[in-house]
């Protein structure tokens, strides 16, 4: 297991108690938005549950997914909504799901996975279905103090990658996170339709 995935097994709880009340809410009506009632939602990298619990109480059904064990027996607890030990890059769902929710989940992905895991995305939603994802802005990539793994993206590098695994985008923004969680980065926030 990776460093990266060491932190999520090890400091589960930690995290959890960090982010489980994380206000989202504002991105999370932008991508519901774009849904039919009901919706089918993937949360692909689900940590703490936050958002699965929200898109239950919303009406929707919901199924998370986590490489982390810890995380997902957290996540089910908290939102009582199905949680699978699934990696990104393992994702072999056809045509399931009306949205796709990755939030803060795909920035520890090697640069290289980031198009190949894209690509299992889009097929795994309906076509015309939309994925919501938030990366750091940024450049380069470094190992953090805790031992995670991170990559950092430019604007035009996310919207080229979802290109290539034939998203179109329909919204994109900036931003800025609680300096108590992430030392205030700058996020790249994006909604994407499969074509």
């Amino acid at each position: 297991m990776s460093t990266t995935g060491n932190f999520y097994e090890d400091k589960a709880e930690e995290y959890f108690s960090l982010t489980f009340d994380a206000d989202t809410s504002a991105p999370r009506e932008r991508f519901l938005a774009k849904l039919p009632r009901r919706a089918r939602i993937l949360d692909a990298g689900c940590g703490s549950g936050r958002d699965l619990r929200a898109f239950k109480r919303a009406g929707h059904v919901a199924l998370g997914i986590d490489s982390s064990v810890a995380m997902a027996s957290l996540a089910y607890a908290y939102s009582g909504v199905e949680c699978m030990v699934l990696r990104l890059e393992d994702i072999a769902f056809e045509r399931s799901f009306d949205g796709i929710w990755a939030c803060a989940s795909l920035l520890h992905l090697p640069r290289a996975q980031l198009v190949p895991v894209l690509m299992r995305l889009h097929q795994a939603l309906v076509f015309g279905g939309t994925l919501f994802l938030a990366l750091q802005e940024g450049q380069g990539e470094r190992c953090i103090e805790d031992g995670r793994h991170y990559v950092y993206y430019r604007l035009s590098e996310v919207l080229n990658a979802l290109g290539q695994a034939g998203f179109e985008a329909s919204e994109s923004w900036l931003t800025t996170s609680s300096p108590l969680l992430y030392g205030t980065p700058h996020w790249i926030n994006v909604l994407a339709i499969a074509s």
